[in-house]
């Protein structure tokens, strides 16, 4: 049979208990470090795109490789604003992760701008080649030091073709003075202001009422933007111009990045070259779904255009970009890779 202690013991007992229930009441902090920690991470296209699948892939696998550590969110369809915002955020560190391009990169390195030159690339592998080496790796670098925006991976968004309300182009000639959407990019309007085109930059989530209320006659985007967009539902052709191959990437702020142990940047870094991957393996899959969609679901007349002739329309502004851009040593090593 126990024996009760004495009443001095019984006493210190429940005042050790009492005091360890104090302790972990005024201590939630407790409780916190067993969260795991969040990550946003922001896109403007639909939850459809490769885009948001891509995000989805890079959280599931970063949950995987810290253990449940961290977590990402993921903020699709413009709920952090338009690209252009989300890129400013995430360099301003109120968001931690966003979807970017060479396009808007080149708003802080103009030198970033040349790698989506109008047709540039003798085929996807020459592009692969590009931004998986060395001009890749030194652009990225560029861009890290002048915005805070730290690349952890390059994916593809493909080539962009060429969407109308009322007519169809075929040669360089019919971009005259058309009103064509943009992104909000310096390359993408000198290219087409090349062309003779009026180039009308406007957000993304804008694109459809642009075209439905014809406040611009045309726009330019990959397959899947077009039909996840619905601008098949506002305009009326669809020409295959190919015009661009661009690059998409994940950024991180770099400050946040700099903020994490060395085994959790290497789980960030590796769960976005994993999600790359397979969203450019499995991308030409779909643009030609995409593609296959529009003919049987859609009243788009699709036509292919005179590729030759655009490029040696465009070619001449590789130089001039370059110049500009003071890149003309980058422009040199992309078509030397």
């Amino acid at each position: 049979m126990n024996k009760p202690g004495t009443p001095s013991q019984t006493r210190r007992k429940l005042l050790r208990q009492a005091g360890a229930a104090a302790t972990l009441a005024g201590a939630p902090w407790i409780a916190r470090a067993q969260a795991p920690r969040i990550i946003r991470i922001a896109h403007h296209v639909s939850l459809q795109s490769e885009q948001h699948k891509a995000a989805e892939t890079f959280g599931r696998l970063l949950g995987q490789y810290t253990r449940g550590a961290m977590e990402v969110r993921v903020l699709p369809a413009a709920q952090a604003g338009g690209q252009r915002e989300i890129i400013e955020s995430v360099s301003l560190g109120t968001l931690e992760m966003g979807y970017g391009e060479s396009g808007l990169y080149a708003n802080y390195v103009s030198r970033f701008g040349v790698i989506a030159l109008p047709y540039l690339y003798r085929d996807f592998a020459h592009w692969e080649k590009v931004v998986d080496g060395p001009i890749g790796a030194g652009l990225a670098e560029q861009l890290r030091a002048a915005s805070g925006l730290r690349i952890v991976n390059w994916m593809t968004a493909g080539y962009r073709d060429t969407y109308l309300r009322t007519k169809a182009i075929r040669k360089p000639e019919d971009f005259n003075r058309v009103k064509i959407r943009l992104p909000e990019a310096p390359l993408f309007v000198k290219t087409f202001q090349a062309l003779g085109a009026q180039p009308t930059p406007i957000p993304a989530p804008e694109m459809y009422s642009a075209l439905q209320t014809g406040v611009v006659d045309a726009m330019e985007g990959s397959p899947e933007v077009g039909f996840t967009f619905k601008i098949h539902e506002v305009t009326r052709y669809l020409s295959r111009t190919r015009h661009i191959l661009l690059d998409g990437s994940f950024v991180i702020n770099d400050k946040l990045h700099a903020s994490l142990s060395a085994e959790h940047r290497a789980a960030i870094e590796r769960a976005a070259r994993e999600a790359a991957a397979i969203q450019r393996k499995e991308h030409f899959e779909r643009e030609a779904s995409w593609m296959d969609r529009f003919r049987k679901e859609s009243k788009l007349e699709i036509n292919d255009v005179d590729l030759k002739a655009f490029a040696d329309k465009l070619t001449p502004l590789h130089n001039e970009f370059a110049s500009a851009a003071k890149a003309t040593d980058v422009v040199a090593a992309i078509k030397a890779a």
